[in-house]
């Protein structure tokens, strides 16, 4: 009891908890009959990874966050998986008769004894959050039985139609999948990465746009690994030499999700890319996407008109698609037929009649739309326009009454304009048609638990054509903690930029005038950039300026 005493004090003497938080941490410990450090996480005083951090302060231990760890499939041996999820520990380094150990616990006695007793070694402690280590010892254990069954199968020829019945009898391989599965959808991954690499396989997790690495698996996992997912997508499992995409449905931590899954064939087998889409985004409201107040009051107005083009631009990734269905749902009523073509269909709309291309059965963007034209639509969208046949097409459903959206690959709304003519359209049908253009990006919303109020450096102002006297607001920088997982942030936010066609800007493109023209008349028509709509978030707390730099580079 003294020791945790003592522990308690130096979490009050370097502000980390009060006195009085420590008394009730220690009775709930007491009650629960948990260790300390557990209990002051339950009651929500600090989080897993700054608990951990401040025992390794206190005690002089190592701290080790696993997901950047790789362990060793003969290290993992010495400890049974029965031992290991006893006192939730994981083996993580072995020299000599020296065993390293990841905790949360580290003054668990019984459990260095236990450990000690059975493996026969000096037992050396590292410490790490529990929900980390929990994580991550049914990840490894199930992965090592693939591993084992590998290594007693040496010099026979085990194909994926072999490895296709076994995944039936042994639910490892479908215990390890599942796992990533709930784990990416907890944190709210986008995309999952299972890499085989020369000697391992690294597992990384698309959060908040970026790339972050989580797991390491051993090489032999991968085949079993793959081989269920390709199961759960329909894909052929004894085809390894060619790439394939596939699709199915989950439903994890009460929430149903479709993933869209990709292999492709590498030097040191099979790469998968899953994307998830949570159906739940599907229903999300257009108010909630980030748009300021002005521009969100102008694009109600022209997604309402009855005919005419309207385009979402922007790089891969960057939310057009969202923000598109978002808009399907406000002009959505049992008065309009609305009808799509997509490249796929990401999300089940309610009421929508949606369909996908099919290059094999010969079904492109330019033959549904065709086919749509047939269909008494009042609106269509068409996933994306890629080429002068679809744009003339689009054109021609505008002009013969009927509301059309659709994407385009472009760095900011007024480059739309001048794509489109660069397609070989005429200038008159893209004046009388086009009714606007958004441009959008996506960036990181800093974590609310851990943002930080800074005076940003004046360099990014300056990058940024900031003048002195607009650099007034209120200005965060990331931090990290366990609600974000160390990263800072905690979700995206899209900013935009509308372009209206005003009658300065048809003679503009009547004119073939350049696209900085066209851009400098848009601003001077009211149009706000997508710098200065990031910069907004800046200034009310909601990003960093870090973000909004990136956003102004990706325009360039």
């Amino acid at each position: 009891m003294a020791k945790k005493q003592q522990i308690g004090e130096y979490l009050v003497e370097t502000g980390k908890l009060t006195a009085l938080q420590v008394e009730d941490a220690l009775q709930y410990r007491k009650d629960h009959n948990i260790y300390f450090g557990k209990a002051v996480v339950q009651l929500g005083y600090i989080g897993e990874d700054d608990m951990a951090k401040a025992l390794s302060d206190y005690l002089r231990l190592p701290y080790l966050k696993l997901g950047r760890y790789s362990i060793d499939n003969d290290v993992l041996k010495t400890v049974p998986e029965a031992l290991a999820k006893k006192y939730n520990i994981l083996p993580i380094f072995a020299l000599d008769d020296s065993l390293t150990i990841a905790t949360a616990d580290p003054l668990d006695v019984d459990m260095v004894d236990d450990v000690t007793a059975t493996t026969g070694m000096n037992v050396n402690l590292v410490i790490t959050a529990e929900s980390d280590i929990e994580r991550n010892i049914d990840l490894y254990y199930n992965a090592a039985k693939y591993q084992a069954k590998s290594e007693n199968q040496a010099g026979q020829m085990v194909g994926p139609r072999v490895i296709s019945q076994e995944i039936g009898e042994d639910q490892s391989a479908i215990e390890a999948v599942d796992l990533l599965f709930e784990e990416a959808v907890r944190i709210g991954a986008s995309d999952i990465h299972i890499e085989p690499r020369q000697r391992d396989v690294r597992v990384r997790f698309r959060v908040d746009g970026v790339l972050q690495e989580y797991y390491t698996l051993p090489k032999a996992s991968i085949a079993p690994v793959v081989s269920r997912t390709k199961i759960l997508s329909g894909m052929d499992i004894s085809e390894s030499r060619r790439p394939q995409d596939g699709r199915f449905h989950l439903e994890l931590l009460d929430t149903k999700v479709d993933v869209r899954s990709s292999t492709y064939p590498t030097t040191n087998g099979e790469k998968m890319v899953m994307r998830i889409l949570d159906e739940a985004k599907s229903k999300i409201d257009l108010h909630k996407l980030g748009f300021a107040p002005k521009t969100l009051e102008r694009w109600r107005h022209i997604i309402t008109m009855p005919n005419g083009i309207v385009l979402v631009s922007g790089p891969t990734g960057s939310g057009k698609t969202t923000t598109l269905y978002a808009t399907l749902n406000v002009i959505n009523s049992v008065e309009t037929n609305i009808v799509t073509i997509e490249d796929p269909v990401e999300y089940q709309l309610d009421s929508i009649n949606q369909a996908q291309v099919n290059p094999k059965a010969g079904v492109t963007f330019t033959v549904a739309l065709r086919s749509i034209l047939r269909q008494d639509p009042d609106v269509i969208m068409v996933g994306e326009i890629r080429d002068r046949d679809t744009m003339e097409l689009a054109i021609r459903s505008a002009l013969t009454g009927h509301l059309v959206f659709s994407t385009i690959h472009t760095n900011d709304a007024a480059s739309g304009i001048t794509r489109i003519l660069d397609m070989g359209i005429d200038a008159y049908l893209v004046s009388s048609t086009v009714r606007g253009i958004l441009a959008q990006r996506l960036l990181r919303r800093l974590c609310p638990r851990c943002k930080k109020s800074v005076k940003p450096e004046r360099s990014i102002f300056d990058a940024l054509k900031i003048k002195e006297t607009e650099m007034v607001g209120d200005f965060f920088s990331s931090v990290g903690c366990l609600h974000c997982k160390n990263t800072g942030f905690f979700g995206r936010e899209s900013v935009y930029e509308l372009l209206i066609p005003d009658e300065k800007i048809l003679n503009m493109i009547n004119e073939h005038k350049t696209v900085n023209e066209i851009k400098r008349a848009a601003i001077e028509n009211g149009m706000q950039t997508l710098a200065q709509s990031a910069y907004e978030k800046a200034q009310s707390g909601v990003t960093s300026m870090e973000e909004v730099l990136k956003v102004a580079v990706s325009m360039v």
